[in-house]
């Protein structure tokens, strides 16, 4: 897939673009990380959980092809602004079916627009993400875009400790952790994901873990979180 050019920023400078800053602070900020996105904006990206590549169609920043692999399957954040009680419209077409959504995005919030499978076809849904933010600790977010799921896992691997529990479908909880390697398994209905990896977690860094079916099996993928830079 064709990507534009993105940097992953420092998550700090991200989420104190979105806050009230002093006009000497809102100086030292752009100085050090560019200019910054005004008050009332928003970072949006979007997620395939689909198990088949989708072209998706926003009305807030330019169509995107996101496929299945790992590396192709979440967009960067990019800022959208003036969200405060707009409809952000998408359209999403993938293995032969469309679905079209409207989802409202938080003023100085982050929000995943989901795309994840449903009996009946395909489902977008908007998920405001939490934007707290701990420069000591690392923050990790779960989404569940298993069809009929209720109960979605992520477990440490051995050990079977839950690093979260109980999430439905297209919904997500996110905590901070210590930044520290392990191996995790997600499930579903009883139905674990192989182990992987989650490593190379930093301060005051972000990483997102989606629970999806991947060849008819589950899957767990984890991804760091991008944001592109904000250009006036």
């Amino acid at each position: 897939m064709k990507r534009h050019q993105f940097w992953s920023l420092p998550v700090a400078a991200a989420l104190l673009a979105l806050g009230t800053l002093s006009p000497l602070v809102a100086q030292a900020q752009e100085a050090l990380y560019g200019p910054q996105p005004p008050k009332g904006s928003a970072y949006v990206r979007v997620v395939n959980l689909l198990d088949a590549p989708a072209k998706v169609t926003p009305d807030f920043r330019q169509p995107l092809n996101l496929g299945k692999s790992a590396s192709d399957r979440v967009s960067s954040y990019e800022v959208v602004e003036k969200v405060d009680g707009r409809a952000l419209k998408i359209s999403v077409a993938a293995g032969g079916k469309t679905a079209d959504a409207v989802v409202k995005a938080d003023a100085d919030g982050f929000l995943t627009i989901v795309i994840y499978p449903t009996a009946a076809g395909v489902k977008v849904a908007g998920v405001a993400d939490l934007s707290e933010f701990n420069q000591n600790r690392s923050r990790l977010s779960f989404y569940n875009g298993v069809p009929g799921c209720d109960d979605a896992q992520v477990t440490l691997d051995p050990g079977g400790q839950a690093i979260f529990a109980d999430v439905p479908t297209g919904e997500t909880k996110a905590r901070a952790v210590n930044p520290v390697s392990a191996m995790v398994r997600g499930a579903c209905g009883g139905k674990p994901t192989e182990a992987v990896s989650l490593s190379g977690l930093e301060p005051g860094g972000m990483k997102s873990l989606f629970l999806l079916v991947d060849g008819g099996h589950p899957a767990l993928l984890i991804t760091p979180d991008v944001v592109t830079p904000y250009h006036k």
